[in-house]
């Protein structure tokens, strides 16, 4: 975290941001190039956040790293940014006309996600984890005025809640349940049954994943733009979501198309390229 700057740290969050989210990074590439690395800078800050609050499994270091960027923040907010990421932020956008609350509330948002009770429905999930993305998505859209914060943040919880799903037992063992709790009472299910393979467990998740699926595509098809990364997420998320809510085994079926890039998510890509202001 204290590394001097230079091309090698950078190079290695560009990578771990890649392997995560390979559809984004090839829409990057239809980015104007005067923003473009500002944009790929911002989405692996993001990954890094977002890591800290759903990767790390132990509290106490996730709590610890979360505090470290809390700090880092406030470094930045001066000028005076020592990770790679920030510095390069600071060089190519406005990052410190950023208030710094801003940036305390989407560490605060982090932190919310480590400790929260299962959602009762659709919208109380999405809206827990629009307490970490909507302040992100404020600070992203004053970086990147193209970009309106409400469809980022939407679109930022709905692929969340996909790829929450899609590891489902890593989620559950976590602590944390990434279907709400009224698609799971109509299937007669329990929490715990939810680790469970059967029928009527990927019938609740058929469910789920369909309405992740309509939900994506209305976000997509939306007049207000989320980004161009964003609009090729919800693309390829469609797909997946799509596909897995037809499957019999939905998970392992998602969890194998989040594993390859597909022509699908190629496609998605692009036409968000092609489509969407940066």
């Amino acid at each position: 975290m204290h590394e001097a700057p230079n091309n090698t740290p950078l190079a290695s969050f560009e990578a771990k941001w890649n392997a995560a989210r390979p559809e984004l990074a090839l829409a990057l590439k239809f980015v104007a190039p005067p923003i473009r690395r500002a944009r790929m800078v911002f989405a692996c800050l993001a990954h890094e956040l977002e890591h800290a609050a759903f990767g790390v499994r132990e509290a106490q270091p996730a709590v610890v790293k979360l505090q470290w960027w809390a700090d880092e923040f406030a470094h930045a907010a001066r000028s005076q940014a020592r990770h790679p990421l920030t510095q390069a932020l600071l060089e190519q956008t406005h990052l410190a006309v950023i208030p710094l609350t801003h940036w305390l509330d989407v560490v605060r948002g982090a932190l919310a996600q480590r400790d929260r009770d299962p959602a009762v429905d659709t919208e109380a999930l999405l809206a827990a984890y629009a307490e970490l993305y909507g302040p992100l998505a404020a600070i992203e859209a004053m970086l990147f005025p193209s970009i309106d914060a409400t469809a980022a943040a939407r679109a930022r919880s709905l692929s969340r809640a996909l790829r929450e799903t899609a590891g489902l037992s890593v989620t559950l063992r976590d602590g944390r349940v990434p279907v709400p709790l009224d698609v799971l009472a109509r299937h007669r299910l329990a929490r715990g049954d939810l680790a469970q393979t059967c029928d009527r467990q990927a019938s609740a998740l058929r469910e789920w994943l369909a309405w992740l699926a309509e939900e994506c595509q209305r976000a997509g098809r939306a007049s207000v733009s989320p980004g161009v990364l964003a609009q090729a997420g919800l693309g390829a998320d469609t797909w997946r979501a799509q596909t897995a809510a037809r499957a019999a085994d939905p998970i392992t079926t998602l969890d194998m198309l989040f594993r390859r890039l597909s022509l699908r998510t190629v496609w998605a890509a692009w036409r968000a390229g092609r489509r969407s202001p940066a």
